[in-house]
């Protein structure tokens, strides 16, 4: 089963000074200059399906990598993202609020499979990055709106310069820096 999903470091306190700053800049930046929804001209058909696209996808990140830590433990880089797709989840939804559009249901929920091994579950992740990068270059070629824009820049950038390595490491590549689940220096961040 292949599964879509992404990386990144979370803290409780939700904004750091790696991956989240840049979604917390993202949220916090729009948040104060869409405070009224009714003010936000709805985006067109296209856009639309990216907003839900992207939502989608951080579900099914979530339950992968939930899945992923209930056959195989608390391990890393996996135990570190669940609280990430939740930010992104968030992230998603505020935007979905702010221009008065039905936020899509989670089907994925406990409805993903991890795979038979940790190093398999490595490299869809390796695959996923890339697969989300082009996602996220397809949609920069035509979303308009600012505050869009800069979501998918920055989720781009994540998962391209951050999520990818680490599931690189995570898969024993010369590149990377450790083994499935090991601690590595934090670099998936």
């Amino acid at each position: 089963m292949r599964n879509r999903h992404r990386f990144g470091r979370v803290k409780k306190s939700g904004c750091n000074r790696y991956a989240a700053a840049g979604l917390c800049a993202v949220t916090v930046a729009t948040a104060a200059v869409n405070t009224n929804a009714a003010a936000l001209a709805t985006p067109d058909d296209r856009t639309q399906q990216a907003m839900v696209g992207a939502i989608k996808d951080e579900y099914r990140a979530r339950a992968f990598y939930t899945a992923v830590i209930e056959k195989f433990g608390n391990v890393r880089p996996f135990s570190n993202i669940v609280q990430a797709e939740d930010r992104h989840v968030q992230l998603w939804n505020n935007f979905f609020g702010q221009y008065g559009l039905p936020i899509p249901e989670d089907s994925f929920a406990g409805k993903v499979e991890a795979p038979e091994s940790l190093l398999a579950a490595c490299q869809m992740g390796v695959e996923a990055e890339i697969a989300n990068v082009k996602m996220y270059d397809n949609f920069l070629g035509f979303i308009q709106e600012p505050d869009l824009r800069a979501a998918f820049t920055q989720l781009r950038h994540v998962s391209q310069n951050n999520h990818l390595r680490a599931f690189e490491r995570c898969t024993g590549n010369p590149s990377g820096m450790g083994q499935p689940g090991g601690r590595g220096r934090g670099m998936g961040r």
